[in-house]
């Protein structure tokens, strides 16, 4: 009989592209394996799970939180619904082991597969884990971090530290194609400025009000989100800066062009969420890490001050993004061979590149 894993997480690419990648090991292993993701079933699920070749099936969830929001009241409903769906899938799939990459919504199927004793390994991202992953953990059999600070937080015989997959595409680029690809001028460094896969307003408009002193330093390459792109295009076009004919190089979303762009960037400015942080570190590079002020169980702030204390990054808090700050900070990277390269050692403390071997093989292993 072929081995079945289930798969629950979602909400995010964060959570998804790694279910993905240690899918993939496993069936390196077992290539027999089948897989199940039980979940939220978005556009962005459907479109990252479906495309993965793994079958899905609808799992309702709720969020926990730390007050009273009117939230609560559907909850109420939606937490004991997907648990029903949740104990009615694994009843029928009964898989060997179920692997979540946490958050709520892998609640209801990480409940159900404890009452029905199947071996449960949980993922956390972050130096600081949510509420729902602090109980997910106190019930798994076994729990994977990524920042070993997380540890306080579970079972000590429980955790073991294995970083966190990221998705292929960001690595072995050719600066030449990134440069190609955006039409840049080899004048000055390249500076990647990175708001998460949604963008990031604060950040974006913040650069912009600064951005004829970054434009003398810098070609910026600056993703910008989707939903910002038109905006803060326009905005940069009214201070001439057309695009495609200047310094300036916004893009709403990047694919698989991004391996290149950061094979091309000397220094990068991004959010501080835990995929972001590692892709950062796979590709070696300096970076100034600004995390969301009101991030959920301020897990960004943490990311960001956890890879300040290794000397791997250096943090700016969102309040603080303001031009003097950044322009000297950017300086000091360019300008400083000593730091850019203590930045760059550094930084690679974060980035696991067997993270996907290593869950693959524990998840194995709980099953044994």
């Amino acid at each position: 009989m072929a081995l079945r894993i289930a798969l629950t997480g979602g909400g995010s690419g964060g959570h998804l592209f790694p279910l993905i990648q240690v899918a993939k090991k496993i069936k390196e292993q077992e290539p027999q394996a089948e897989f199940l993701f039980l979940g939220p079933k978005t556009d962005m699920e459907r479109e990252i799970i479906e495309g993965a070749g793994i079958s899905q099936r609808k799992v309702l969830s709720g969020k926990l939180y730390r007050y009273f929001t009117w939230g609560y009241l559907l909850n109420f409903v939606k937490i004991p619904l997907g648990l029903i769906q949740s104990l009615w899938h694994l009843l029928w799939y009964m898989p060997d082991a179920v692997f979540a990459k946490g958050g709520y919504a892998s609640v209801p199927v990480v409940i159900a597969a404890r009452i029905y004793a199947i071996p449960v390994l949980v993922h956390e991202s972050d130096a600081q884990p949510g509420l729902a992953n602090r109980f997910l953990g106190s019930i798994a059999t076994k729990v994977a971090l990524t920042f070993d600070r997380a540890k306080i937080h579970f079972p000590p015989t429980k955790t073991i530290v294995t970083g966190g997959p990221i998705n292929p595409n960001v690595l072995g680029g050719d600066p030449e194609a990134g440069r190609n690809w955006l039409k840049i001028k080899k004048d000055k460094p390249v500076l990647l400025i990175l708001g998460g896969s949604q963008g990031a307003q604060i950040i974006n408009k913040r650069i912009i009000s600064f951005l004829p002193e970054l434009i003398k330093r810098f070609q910026v390459v600056h993703q910008t989100g989707r939903n910002n792109f038109e905006e803060i295009k326009n905005l940069a076009q009214k201070q001439g800066y057309k695009v495609g004919h200047s310094d300036y190089h916004p893009v709403s979303f990047f694919g698989e062009e991004i391996k290149h762009i950061f094979a091309l960037a000397d220094v990068v400015i991004s959010r501080s969420g835990a995929t972001s942080i590692a892709e950062i570190a796979a590709n070696k590079k300096p970076a100034i890490l600004v995390p969301i002020l009101h991030s959920a169980n301020n897990h960004q702030r943490i990311n960001a001050f956890e890879a300040s204390r290794l000397g791997a990054a250096i943090v700016i808090e969102e309040t603080n993004f303001k031009k003097n700050l950044v322009l000297t900070q950017l300086d000091q990277i360019t300008n400083n061979t000593e730091l850019k390269e203590r930045l760059e050692k550094n930084i690679q403390k974060l980035y696991y590149p067997l993270a996907a071997d290593k869950l693959a093989e524990n998840i194995l292993a709980i099953i044994k």
